[in-house]
């Protein structure tokens, strides 16, 4: 972990952003239901989906009376859209009846909305609130993993070790540099360490790429 703030320094010069990180100056609402809409579909789906569902639906509660016909048709591209279309109808009907329709920024609270587990909410937290917390998603597991940060087998452990070690300094920015770069140069398959810029840092470079010839 010793090099963790050099790596992720390196990692902010990268060029893009997330769809959530597109979507940080948006109402604490959407950000919520946009990141129950990533679940399991890239930000190519996401974000216009996101956009188009919120160009036909500008509050809460019109979107809590939607009809689930005319929402599906919206989202159906983002994968299970048919659940979705149950959990981000009943979050925001949460949000009206629980909280006034305000996003509650506590963990526990987030975990209560349909759809929403540690990650999610830990994004809510960050994109939504600028809270500290660790989402971590395939893209973070894995590269945790590839770089030597962890040795774990889930995401959830992954999570787990990193809020014992990862200082919380840097929590905010975890997320949305390593999914940027996992999108990008450490892809799941073929990933391009050729042209990484935290190679040297990487243990999976130095076992697969540096073994001496034979």
């Amino acid at each position: 972990m010793q090099n963790i703030g050099k790596i992720l320094k390196i990692l902010a010069k990268q060029q893009g952003i997330t769809m959530l990180g597109q979507m940080s100056k948006e109402p604490a609402w959407q950000i919520l239901i946009s990141t129950i809409l990533s679940a399991r579909a890239n930000d190519k789906a996401t974000l216009p989906a996101s956009k188009e569902l919120f160009r036909r639906y500008k509050t809460i509660k019109t979107l809590a009376d939607a009809n689930p016909n005319d929402v599906k048709k919206i989202i159906r591209k983002t994968v299970y859209f048919n659940q979705k279309t149950k959990y981000i109808q009943k979050t925001a009907k949460m949000l009206l009846d629980k909280y006034k329709g305000n996003v509650p920024s506590d963990m526990d609270k987030l975990m209560e909305f349909p759809g929403v587990g540690h990650k999610v909410a830990g994004c809510v937290l960050v994109y939504a609130f600028n809270k500290p917390a660790l989402p971590i998603d395939t893209h973070c597991h894995r590269i945790s993993n590839r770089l030597g940060l962890v040795k774990t087998k889930t995401a959830e452990q992954t999570m787990k070790a990193l809020q014992r070690t990862l200082p919380k300094k840097y929590w905010l920015v975890f997320n949305e540099l390593l999914v940027i770069h996992g999108q990008t140069i450490c892809r799941p398959v073929n990933p391009r360490c050729d042209v990484c810029p935290i190679k040297k840092y990487c243990d999976y470079y130095r076992s697969e790429y540096s073994k001496s010839p034979s």
